[in-house]
């Protein structure tokens, strides 16, 4: 693999070198993931769905990424519809509250509100595999850090040193890994694309809903601070809700909670029914990350967050209301009142000379 520009949402590409193209974030030596990105997970009956979205541009042959999953899939991955992701996102759209900032001269600025805002050698095993789209996937267990990591060097997935305790955290919790690249019968000649390749969904049994954020620390390069902020989108039966292992922490918060109705069913692409009940959250870490955030199953009920608006107002000596204060404006009243003084004096000095 020589070069490689992808922007993936929800795993992590692996690759040699690249260079950067208007699609999102480069990945190269020191292989780094998009940090803002969009899931949607879909937990009924202890089997999760997971709906991600994959995007590259750059050499067709170049391509690949990795993605964790805690158990055999219960459905092959197949595409999905990008309708969904943006039915949810307008659902869950925060109310927007607009604050306005007194910017003024002369006047005494406002405070702003915040806001929040086969087998194979060495120990590693093909499970399963197939095709969708024009995505080739591949299911592997592997036994071991080191089979996995010759079987990523065997099949043409660079990886960096800094990879090997993320590999190492899923492969003791008894982890797959799916592998995906691009179908060279697909794209004949290994040309250069630049498209989305899903919306992509697939489904495992689960207790309880996962999402591999740890795997995105694999991406970055030692020693990085990169901040990573996905948001999930949570579709659970109406009982409960999805939400953080705890409560929200830290950058960690719920941004929504409500039913889905019969009317927002359409265009969620079956992926969710009337009486079902859809949370966004927002899922916040940084690079060095070697545990999943965890998430929960929370009692239901409704929510709605508030992102705040900052509107700077710079007319002189005005507040919210539009009515003038004599408190803001007490600098400006001071500097007539002494530009009046010096001109009554000079007139009463012309006046003494005559």
């Amino acid at each position: 693999m020589r070069r490689l520009l992808a922007c993936v949402a929800g795993a992590v590409v692996l690759l040699a070198s690249t260079a950067a193209l208007a699609c999102g974030a480069p990945f190269g030596n020191g292989v780094e993931v998009d940090p803002h990105q969009d899931i949607i997970v879909v937990w009924k009956d202890n089997v999760e769905t997971y709906v991600f979205q994959p995007i590259f541009c750059g050499t067709a042959t170049d391509f690949g990424l990795i993605l964790p999953v805690p158990a055999l899939l219960t459905q092959s991955p197949a595409l999905s519809d990008q309708q969904a992701f943006t039915t949810v996102a307008a659902l869950s759209e925060p109310e927007k509250v607009q604050v306005t900032q007194h910017n003024s001269i002369g006047c005494a600025g406002g405070s702003a509100a915040g806001g929040k805002s086969g087998t194979i050698d060495n120990g590693t095993s093909v499970v399963a595999s197939g095709r969708v789209g024009f995505l080739e996937w591949k299911q592997l267990k592997a036994e071991t850090v080191a089979s996995f990591t010759d079987w990523l060097t065997a099949n043409g997935y660079p990886y960096t040193s800094a990879a090997s305790s993320v590999f190492s955290y899923y492969v003791g919790k008894g982890w797959y890994f799916l592998a995906f690249r691009i179908s060279q019968e697909a794209v004949t000649g290994g040309g250069t694309i630049c498209r989305a390749l899903g919306p992509v969904a697939f489904s495992f049994p689960t207790t309880v809903p996962v999402v591999p954020s740890a795997m995105a620390s694999a991406g970055a390069t030692a020693g990085s601070s990169q901040r990573f902020s996905w948001r999930i989108f949570g579709i659970t039966r109406g009982d409960t809700q999805l939400g953080f292992s705890g409560g929200s922490y830290g950058d960690n918060m719920l941004w929504y909670s409500g039913a889905i109705t019969a009317a927002d069913v359409p265009p969620l692409a079956g992926l969710g029914e009337a009486g079902d009940r859809l949370t966004r959250l927002t899922l916040a870490f940084y690079a060095g990350t070697t545990t999943d955030v965890a998430l929960g199953l929370n009692t239901p009920q409704d929510y709605r967050g508030k992102e705040y608006i900052t509107v700077v107002d710079d007319s002189a000596c005005s507040v919210a209301t539009g009515v003038r204060s004599s408190h803001d404006c007490a600098p400006v009243l001071f500097g007539l009142a002494l530009a009046g003084l010096v001109g009554w004096r000079r007139w009463r000095r012309a006046r003494s000379s005559t």
